[in-house]
C-alpha cells in the first residue's frame, strides 16, 4: 500500500480532524513520526504546485483547508449560510472560559462583575463552549470548558496554543507604559 496516498485519502475523506492515532490504525503504519513526515511532504507538494489548499493540524487531529489567501473568496461562498454572531460581552465571556477552564458561571461573574448567565446559555447552544461537570462542594455548581467546535472556530489545534497575555498584547498593539502614562494623567 502506498503509506502516502493512504494518509491522504483518510485525512480528505475524514469529516472531523483525524488523530495521528487514527491515522495510523487505519493505514496500518507503526511510527507516528513516519505519519508527520508524510504530511509534511504532501503540504510540500501542494505548496510547490501552487494548491489552494493544505493539510492544518485543527483540535487535535489533520485536516485539508483553503489557504489563508483565499479566505476572503471562501467568506462570499458562505455568507448566506448562518453565522455564528458573538458580541462583545459574550467574546468576553468565551475567553474567560477558554483561560479558566473548567470555571463556574460565578467566577465567570466575578470577573465580568455582572450576571453571565445569557451568554453561558447561548455559547452553549452554538457549542462553543460545554459542561465540564460539577465542582465538587457545597450546591456542585456547573462547570463550564470549551469544546472541539471553539478550535475549529479559532482555527487553533489546542487550547494551550491560545495567546498569552503578552501576546494578545502585541497583537492590539497594546503599549503598557503609554496606558500607565494615560491613566496617571487621568486619576489628577
Amino acid at each position: 500500500m502506498d503509506f502516502k496516498k493512504a494518509v491522504e485519502v483518510l485525512i480528505f475523506a475524514s469529516d472531523k480532524p483525524i488523530p495521528l492515532e487514527d491515522i495510523a490504525n487505519y493505514a496500518n503504519i507503526e511510527d507516528l513520526e513516519v505519519i508527520e513526515t508524510i504530511i509534511s511532504e504532501l503540504n510540500e507538494s501542494y505548496q510547490e504546485t501552487g494548491r489552494s489548499f493544505c493539510i492544518r493540524k485543527v483540535a487535535g487531529g489533520y485536516q485539508f483547508a483553503t489557504n489563508k489567501e483565499f479566505y476572503t473568496i471562501i467568506e462570499k461562498l458562505y455568507k448566506d449560510q448562518k453565522k455564528i454572531n458573538i458580541s462583545n460581552s459574550a467574546m468576553e465571556v468565551l475567553a474567560i472560559v477558554a483561560y479558566n477552564q473548567p470555571v463556574t458561571r460565578a467566577k465567570v461573574d466575578a470577573i465580568r462583575g455582572v450576571n453571565s448567565q445569557y451568554h453561558l446559555h447561548n455559547l452553549l447552544e452554538v457549542k462553543l463552549i460545554k459542561i465540564a461537570g460539577r465542582l465538587k462542594g457545597l450546591g456542585r455548581p456547573i462547570l463550564y470548558g470549551t469544546t472541539d467546535k471553539f478550535l475549529k472556530f479559532f482555527g487553533i489545534n489546542d487550547i494551550q496554543d491560545l495567546p498569552n497575555l503578552h501576546q494578545i498584547k502585541e497583537i492590539m498593539g497594546y503599549d503598557i507604559a503609554k496606558a500607565q502614562k494615560t491613566s496617571k494623567s487621568i486619576d489628577n
